[in-house]
């Protein structure tokens, strides 16, 4: 393991892998280098492109195991090759091909960068592209990077997001762990990791409000995390309400007198929020009087969750049932004042 105290030393990182790959051929061929005239070849040509790669480090550690690097690269180079003339042109050979290799690492690189850059502020979080070169650069295996900030005065959410290399060498986003704390109410808090690359790929938002209890539509099913169950990882499970549910939310909507409904435009509007699991303010028109409330979706009952304007929980509305009042209650836990526009 390196020592936290000095900076990551890349040149050793990449030999280190080379010694590893070495004892596999070992194990499987019971071979080594010194036996095996093209696995040293194969050992050299890598040992040229790690100095090369690394030559304009000023990294103290790194020039120094460069130096040690140099002295073992002219050992093997006479080795295989005993004449003067031969080493000499299989060094301009050898030069050449490493200086384009490392532009086409180059180019990959940076695209391999751009692309992480893009999906991690397509999925919402801010810009991480100085954070996200840095640790590139470092050449480790994988790494994280954490990002905590507040929602509201009693709200505070964490992301930690995890990246690893891949079998060809590039970063990928794995996914990232988010954790929702309520200054009201700290042993109540919640965490879930969503992991990258399945079809539901919440962004930010999406994932605060599945964290409050909310729930939220993607590709035409309704999502919601179940607070009362885990896996076997420890992660809450994640409910999934397909088509097949008969989830009508326009239907919903329309089985109360909302002043919104008269305007298709703003009804639009207030079904993709209510998409997203916003909690959403609304005119409700009752008696010819105008009241505030706030709407939620509840695809998992077909009904949409209504608070007044006090966030207390008093009605449920469906589609089936027009308007079925409840006894009052209070507001679930952890989404006591948040208001989602």
């Amino acid at each position: 393991m390196m020592n936290p105290q000095f900076p990551v030393n890349r040149v050793e990182m990449e030999f280190s892998q080379w010694k590893a790959r070495e004892e596999r051929f070992n194990t499987l061929f019971s071979i080594t280098p010194a036996e095996n005239r093209s696995l040293l070849a194969e050992k050299l040509r890598q040992f040229d492109r790690i100095r090369t790669k690394y030559k304009s480090s000023k990294n103290i550690e790194e020039q120094h195991t460069l130096r040690i690097l140099k002295m073992e690269i002219h050992r093997m180079s006479k080795q295989l090759y005993p004449s003067l003339i031969s080493r000499i042109l299989r060094k301009i050979i050898t030069s050449t091909q490493n200086q384009l290799s490392l532009r086409s690492e180059a180019k990959k690189d940076e695209r391999n960068f751009n692309s992480l850059n893009e999906e991690v502020q397509r999925i919402g979080f801010p810009d991480l592209s100085e954070k996200l070169k840095n640790l590139i650069d470092k050449e480790q295996e994988n790494f994280s990077i954490p990002i905590s900030y507040y929602i509201n005065e009693k709200e505070k959410i964490t992301h930690t997001l995890s990246f690893s290399k891949n079998a060809e060498g590039h970063f990928e986003l794995d996914g990232f762990k988010s954790s929702l704390q309520n200054n009201s109410a700290p042993e109540d808090s919640r965490d879930y990791y969503f992991k990258n690359g399945q079809e539901r790929n919440f962004k930010l938002n999406e994932v605060y409000n599945l964290l409050s209890g909310r729930s939220v539509e993607h590709n035409q099913s309704w999502f919601q995390l179940d607070f009362n169950d885990k896996d076997a990882s420890g992660n809450y499970h994640l409910k999934e309400f397909r088509n097949e549910y008969a989830y009508d939310l326009e239907k919903t909507l329309k089985a109360i007198p909302l002043k919104e409904i008269s305007n298709t435009y703003e009804m639009e509007k207030l079904k993709h929020a209510l998409r997203q699991g916003d909690r959403v303010s609304a005119v409700l028109i009752k008696n010819g009087r105008e009241n505030q409330i706030y709407i939620e979706a509840n695809p998992q009952f077909r009904s949409l969750n209504i608070y007044d304007r006090h966030f207390r929980k008093f009605q449920t509305a469906s589609s089936k049932n027009q308007a079925a009042t409840f006894p009052k209650q209070s507001v679930q836990k952890g989404i006591k004042s948040k208001i989602q526009q």
